[in-house]
């Protein structure tokens, strides 16, 4: 894929340079979501065990492992402080904490959303609120299949906002893409006409806390997409399908790094580190 040099100017980030990546045992084939823990430690879940491993990015290694449920569709983790949440893709969600060799579930509660394939949690630090993405869309006419959301709920009080903090469209999305330069997925119909084939189904989402961005993944089409709080399209980046064979979870390490673990498709599942680069702009 071709991006202009204006384009990956936006980014802090070199996506075509990671600074390492990290193998991961058969055990996290299906490596579905990550967070930080702190530094050098990041937590990640996989899909189909309700197990919390913590990963040492130091070694490069496995160092502990907390079974918290019953197996399922485990898709999304974020930490809040202390507390993590690791949340199902039916809406359930474990709210819970380690203690020494076990992790304590303090409760469980299910999120009251009209979607049913529900992928990614992340925090967001301004507004004190954990990020819901949905992989699911509305059916309906095509302006409702255009529609993507983003939803959040308080971890104070357990309980989803009424309205989404973010709504996009595909459509626009497209079309911002293409005025900044950025290449867009296209697809070949069976008429013989190119047309975007952008989905924007999201696996994950996390806050870069220095520049205040929305970073959505997508997973089907192996997309990264980086918005505004106003939906305003910064950055949208096809992955190398080699280097990502299926990306599910995204984070950000404390000293700004960004990391992106990705399940095993045909290959090895692993974690995807970028260094955090001077863009020559403040951050926010």
């Amino acid at each position: 894929m071709v991006v202009s040099l204006t384009a990956v100017a936006q980014l802090p980030y070199d996506l075509q340079r990671p600074s390492r990546v990290y193998p991961l045992p058969p055990e996290l084939l299906e490596v579905s979501a990550l967070t930080d823990v702190d530094s050098m430690t990041i937590a990640c879940l996989h899909d189909e065990a309700a197990m919390m491993y913590l990963f040492d990015l130091r070694k490069g290694t496995i160092v502990r492992r907390f079974s918290f449920g019953h197996p399922g569709d485990l898709e999304g983790l974020t930490r809040v402080g202390s507390v993590y949440y690791a949340l199902r893709s039916d809406g359930l969600v474990y709210r819970m904490s380690l203690k020494g060799d076990v992790v304590h579930v303090s409760d469980t509660f299910r999120l009251d959303l009209p979607n049913r394939n529900i992928e990614g949690l992340g925090f967001d630090e301004r507004m004190q609120l954990v990020l819901v993405s949905p992989k699911d869309i509305e059916k309906g006419a095509p302006d409702v299949r255009d529609k993507r959301v983003l939803y959040a709920f308080d971890p104070k009080r357990n309980v989803a906002l009424a309205e989404p903090v973010l709504t996009l469209s595909v459509d626009r999305s497209v079309a911002q893409a293409r005025s900044k330069g950025f290449s867009v997925p296209m697809r070949t119909t069976d008429n013989g006409r190119e047309v975007p084939a952008l989905k924007l189904r999201f696996s994950s989402v996390a806050v870069d806390p220095r520049s205040d961005l929305y970073y959505l993944l997508s997973a089907v089409d192996r997309v990264l997409l980086v918005v505004d709080r106003k939906g305003e399209l910064v950055h949208l980046q096809q992955l190398d399908a080699k280097l990502f064979p299926k990306p599910e979870g995204i984070t950000f390490l404390p000293q700004g790094d960004l990391l992106i673990s990705n399940e095993g498709k045909g290959t090895a599942p692993n974690i995807v580190r970028y260094r955090r680069m001077s863009t020559g702009r403040s951050d926010h």
